[in-house]
């Protein structure tokens, strides 16, 4: 087996395998063995139909079946022989056959690259000073956070940053459309959840009022039904609800852990400090990562891209499930496409891998590795996180066939993490 390679943009390569008959035919055989055996045609009995005919009717099948069994058979020489570091599968094969048979494939790689000044970087650091102030906005903002949605009195009319129990039906030329109905939905007023002015039709309304709300859908809306279409919303709200803080004192302060107000106001210090110190440490730490990735030129593979891009929608719907919506409805309601999301994680999730890329080459360098006491440390963190001991943990990882990767995974963030630690080490 002859093979070339062709660089393309992004890291990706162009892989053109070359067998000839002696080569290709025993693996085209063996595919159309294999089916004769599996698959019936009309006239024939089961295992006795011609092979040709099998070709024929099931031609995109057999050649995809015969496109894997010459890669699972030959691509490990060719990466082996040109020691290649891929990071996507195969994909847009293209079988020719002929005197000679060629299977053309692409697959994105570990891309090479230049790595830039990492050692003696400059970065101004910042010391947090705790005052009274700072103390004041965090119990101000722990009261808010234990906030409560309350009831207003009865003939409250809705004013923005307050909460309505909305039941909806959306219409458009009189007909219903699809994700236009809750039966319950809560909504703060004045927080754009909503298309276009749904929000600020509803100031005004009390409890138990119906009533129509007119809108229009965006021109570049993800239903293309629905796209730049004027709509009535059929409205009832339930109830109209604030949010009630409660107020600081000794009871108030027991319900969160505190002996009274002023072990509160002692111990939050405590915890504004530690996670101010902290941020200011992650900020130093990220103007330096900023300079390393400025001082890199990388093409990232677009595989990567979309991998961290596919993680961050899953968490994004993560997110939504736990407030009770899809991303359907989500999409829905803020009159976003899913590839306006996409577009809108795209330069993030880029940034994020590149980062990752150029901290994996620093440990290669750099000889950085994740010890079995790292390792082992790590886990019982992780473990603790969900209330389980490490080898519960590692109990359950095993019997779901998932602790190889888990373990992978781990022993990949220790190390991206030890060479931030030595580009801070060894920062100016």
């Amino acid at each position: 087996m002859k093979h070339e390679i062709k660089k393309l943009e992004k890291s990706a390569l162009e892989v053109t395998m070359t067998l000839t008959k002696e080569e290709y035919n025993p693996i085209e055989r063996a595919v159309l063995a294999k089916a004769q055996k599996e698959v019936e045609l009309p006239g024939f009995r089961k295992g006795h139909a011609p092979v040709e005919q099998i070709k024929a009717k099931y031609a995109k099948e057999t050649e995809d079946e015969i496109c894997d069994e010459i890669i699972k058979k030959y691509f490990g020489d060719v990466i082996k022989s040109e020691n290649l570091r891929p990071v996507s599968p195969l994909y847009n094969g293209k079988l020719v056959e002929g005197e000679e048979t060629t299977l053309t494939v692409h697959v994105d790689i570990f891309p090479e690259f230049e790595l830039g000044q990492y050692k003696g970087l400059e970065a101004e650091k910042v010391e947090f000073q705790m005052n009274d102030e700072k103390l004041e906005e965090e119990i101000q903002t722990i009261l808010k956070r234990k906030s409560t949605l309350t009831d207003c009195e009865e003939g409250h009319k809705a004013e923005m940053g307050d909460t309505v129990e909305l039941a909806f039906e959306g219409f458009i030329d009189g007909v219903p459309f699809e994700g236009g109905k809750a039966d319950t939905h809560m909504l703060q007023l004045g927080s754009h959840s909503f298309i276009d002015t749904f929000e600020d039709q509803l100031v005004g309304y009390v409890a138990g009022q119906e009533g129509e709300v007119n809108v229009t859908f965006p021109e570049q809306y993800h239903s293309q039904e629905l796209a730049g279409k004027p709509a009535v919303f059929k409205v009832k709200v339930k109830a109209i609800k604030f949010d009630k803080t409660p107020e600081l004192n000794d009871e108030f302060a027991k319900t969160l852990g505190f002996e009274n107000v002023e072990d509160m106001r002692v111990k939050t210090r405590e915890t504004v400090e530690a996670r101010e110190t902290e941020r200011v440490k992650n900020q130093y730490r990220g103007e330096l990562l900023k300079k390393v990735v400025e001082g890199t030129e990388i093409e990232i593979p677009r595989s990567l891209v979309y991998r961290e891009v596919e993680g961050r929608l899953a968490e994004l719907e993560q997110q939504l499930m736990a407030q009770g919506m899809d991303l359907k409805s989500y999409l829905a309601m803020t009159g976003m496409t899913q590839e306006a999301v996409f577009n809108q994680l795209a330069p993030m999730s880029e940034s994020k891998v590149k980062m990752d890329i150029i901290l994996d080459k620093i440990a290669e360098i750099e000889k950085i590795e994740a010890s079995e006491e790292e390792f082992t440390a790590k886990m019982e963190e992780i473990a603790k996180m969900y209330g389980m001991t490490a080898e519960a943990l590692k109990e359950e990882l095993v019997k779901n066939k998932n602790f190889e990767n888990f373990e992978i995974n781990v022993k990949n963030e220790i190390i991206l993490n030890k060479a931030i630690d030595f580009i801070v080490a060894n920062a100016k």
